[in-house]
This record gives C-alpha cells, structure tokens and sequence, in this order.
C-alpha cells in the first residue's frame, strides 16, 4: 500500500498551470498518497494509516528548481567566492579540476544534493564537468541516487586539457568521447534514460565543446544522445555566439538550457534574432544572478527572459562561488534588475514609476514553475496542484525570520533562509523533517572536510596564483 501523508492546516503559496501569472496564496490540507498530490481542500479527514503533519502557521510551497549547479563542486566550497570568471578558468576549470579523485567528486555530489535539500531546492540540473573517467562518473551518479534529490543528472562531453603553457592542447579528447559515448549509452539505454525505476533522477547532457572540431561531429553526438532519450542538454552561454551557432548547426530545441547567456543583455532589441531563437525553439535560460555579477559574467537577463516569454528557471551555479540556496538569487536578480531600472530613469531624467517595474511574484516564479517551464517537467513539478508529484517545501511562518509576514510570496523572497525550512518531500519521501536533513549529515561533513583539505593541500593557493599570472601576463583573460 502507499505510503499517505497530509499536510492540514497550512497556507498553499503557489504558481498555477493554468497561464495565471500571479500566484495564488490561500488556506488548504494537502494530501499525498505515494508520490502524487491526490487532495488538496480544506478540512481533510485523516483516514487510516495517515501520517499527518501540522501546518498551522506554515507555508506549503512547490520545491524549488534549481536549472544550473555544478554539485561536485561542493568539495570545494567557499574556494572561489573572490575570484572573476577568467581566474575561476585557469585556476579550477584547467588545473584543478582535472586532478580532483572519484572519491573527491563523490562526497562533493553527495554533499551538494543535501545541500540543495537542506534549502528546499529538490530538483536540480546537475551540469556535472568532471566526467573524466568511468570512475568519476560512477562516483557522482551513486551519490545522486543516494541522496534523495529529483536531478536530470548532465555528464560534461569533455575531457580536461593536457597542456595549458604555452598553448592550450586536449590530447585525450578522441578518445574521451568514444568511451563516454559508449558509457551514456549503457546508463542511459535500459530505461530510456531513467536512472531510477521512479524517474526521480534522469539522464541528461552537457556539451560545451561545438568549438572543437567539426560541426558534423556534434551533430552526430547530439543525435545519438537525444535518441536515448536524455532529458535536457545544457551548455553555457557568457558573452559568446553559441545559441546562434546551435540554431544555424540544428540543434536547438525545447530540450536545451543554456546557462547564463549574459550576452543577451546587450541585445535589447525587441526582434533581436537571438532572443527569437530561443523563443521559437522552446529552448530555456538557466540565470544565476549572484555569481554572473561577481564573476564579471555580464548583467543577468531571467526578468528579461520572463517579460519577453522565453523559458527560464534560476540556478546557483556553484557553492564553490556562493551559497546553496535560491532566495538569494531570488532577491540578488530582482533587487539587480530594480536598481537598473532606477538608475536608467535616473540618468534620463525620466518619470519615476507608480510601482517597481517587477515583483517578488516575478522571481518566486522563477524559481519554482519557471525552473520547471525550463527542464520541461511541468507535467511533474512546478506547482502545488492535484496530480503533480508531491515536491513540497514546508515553512515555519512562526520563525524568528518570517513571524509576522501576511504574504508568503514576500516573506519567502526576501526573508526566508534554511532555517525556516521544516519540512522537504521529494517524489512523496520526506527527506528533511522538523528543520533537519533526514539523511545523517555529520559523517557527510567529516568526509567532506577532509577531502576538501586534500585538495587544499595538493593545489596551496600561491602556486595557483602563480598559474594564473602567467596565463594572464601571457595571454591575457579568455574570451568567452
């Protein structure tokens, strides 16, 4: 028989799928019965067999989707918050991390999917660039199946570079891409790309590498993959010309998430052909505002992409570079996206607005149907509605950061943090009950502080600056 839960008494803050933009905030039980919401109304009877949680004075929210994170990366957490994105390259992408164990990228996995959990982000694109061996890879997918977490788990088609000084060289590639070929190939096959028997973690792409070699060779690639199926193929996009490269090789399509595509911020345009191709191929922005403006990505553009109605969810990109959370890439995008605003009405001497041009609505969507818009699990997730798998996020709207606020969108936006997180179901399982991680958490913080320090000690912080100087008295930064 099916496990069955009810949430009673709480406050419903949720998007629709009926085309609604606002969200709909209103009083109602919640009952799930295995993965799915089966209920939701007022006054519900626990039947028999019934576990029922008290939601007096809490928020029931969908879980939130994060649509671009690098979860290895978590091995090396707080490692990059001080670095721009020409540094992070030379110094990460291009020494380090192609020296990083299986073992290293597993407990980093692990530790990044109780993260997000911990956050109440319970699914995630997992654009996993450290797919140097078989072993890495076997080493990252176990630690996502078994942390509980809904991911379209994406292998990087890449290998790490050979040679940096004094050119760039990536002798392993050919054979690189045949193995991991054959090795997406046997994941991928049994179950048409479904990684568990329940599809809570699905098989995806990502592939930065169309600068490499001929067009035809990707092509294929790409073909091959999509016919497994894999889920969602992602790739990133800074100040580059890849979505219209991607359009002009017939690659795009509803399946593809590029993330940051802070070029597009230049390209205000309302025919822009850039935007168009994104909206006429269903092909979606994975935006991650708090490291885009750190890093010297660019201006994000998720607000942009929403008012011109281009698929877009938010991402962290890397706890490396910040926190695993998405209210503060709620508030980072919309403050930005404000102060922009105000600024350029500023300088043109123009009428102040009656209202800010966007809302907390606007970035709570985001974070939530928008994530799901993007991966194309809108069917699944997203929402808090009957049918729906049940991805719910639980808040304590008694706590010492939220207690008070009448408006739950408000509050979870620029309040909210983990703490006031209580409870978290992924697929209809409770993975964090009474504000705590249901799976053990300090032998995953042992381990991972350990291995974190052996990457610390292998790479001393001086000789990485001594790389990075060279590259850049040499070459200057990259271009990307």
């Amino acid at each position: 028989m099916a496990p069955k839960i009810l949430l009673k008494g709480g406050t419903i803050a949720t998007c629709t799928s009926d085309g609604n933009t606002a969200p709909r905030v209103y009083k109602a039980d919640v009952l799930i019965v295995g993965n799915t919401i089966t209920r939701i109304e007022e006054n519900i009877a626990p039947g028999p067999d019934v576990e029922v949680f008290d939601c007096a004075n809490k928020w029931i929210t969908p879980g939130f989707v994060d649509t671009h994170r690098h979860l290895f990366m978590t091995v090396l957490r707080a490692n990059h918050c001080d670095m721009l994105l020409s540094e992070y390259l030379i110094k990460m992408s291009w020494h380090v991390q192609g020296t990083l164990t299986p073992e290293e990228v597993g407990i980093g996995t692990l530790a990044g999917c109780l993260d997000a959990l911990h956050n109440g982000v319970t699914t995630i694109l997992d654009h996993f660039h450290a797919a140097h061996t078989p072993a890495h890879m076997d080493a990252a997918l176990r630690a996502v199946l078994e942390s509980g977490a809904r991911v379209v788990w994406a292998p990087a088609r890449q290998s790490p570079p050979t040679q940096v000084f004094p050119t760039m060289e990536f002798g392993h590639e050919p054979a690189t891409r045949e193995w991991q070929r054959e090795k997406l190939k046997e994941l991928g096959a049994p179950d048409k790309g479904k990684l568990r028997p329940d599809g809570r973690v699905t098989l995806g792409l990502a592939y930065d590498t169309l600068w490499q070699g001929p067009l035809s060779t990707h092509q294929e690639f790409i073909a091959e993959m999509r016919a497994i199926p894999v889920s969602n193929i992602t790739a990133h996009v800074v100040k580059g010309p890849q979505i219209l490269q991607w359009r002009d090789g017939g690659l795009l399509g509803p399946d593809v998430v590029f993330s940051h595509c802070n070029v597009l911020a230049d390209r205000a345009a309302p025919d822009d052909e850039t935007w168009a191709a994104l909206k006429e191929s269903g092909a979606a922005i994975a935006s991650t505002p708090e490291d885009e403006l750190g890093m010297a990505h660019g201006n994000p553009v998720g607000l942009d992409a929403l008012e011109r109605g281009v698929h877009c969810g938010l991402g962290v990109d890397a706890t490396s570079i910040n926190g695993g959370d998405l209210f503060t890439q709620m508030r980072v995008l919309l403050q930005w996206a404000r102060g922009h605003d105000h600024e350029h009405i500023h300088l043109n001497k123009l009428t102040p607005p009656f209202h800010p041009k966007f809302s907390s609505a606007d970035v709570f969507r985001l974070a939530t149907i928008g994530g799901a818009e993007a991966l194309g699990l809108t069917n699944l997730i997203g929402t808090v509605e009957v049918g729906k798998r049940a991805d719910l996020v639980v808040f304590d709207a008694g706590s010492v950061n939220l207690a008070g606020a009448a408006d739950p969108i408000t509050g979870i936006t620029f309040h909210a943090s983990s703490e006031d997180v209580e409870i978290v179901l992924v697929d209809g399982e409770v993975v964090k009950r009474g504000g705590k991680l249901v799976r053990g958490w300090g032998p995953v913080a042992t381990e991972l502080k350990k291995r974190a320090d052996d990457i610390r000690e292998r790479w001393p912080a001086d000789q990485l600056e001594q790389v990075w100087k060279k590259w850049y008295d040499t070459n200057g930064t990259p271009v990307f």
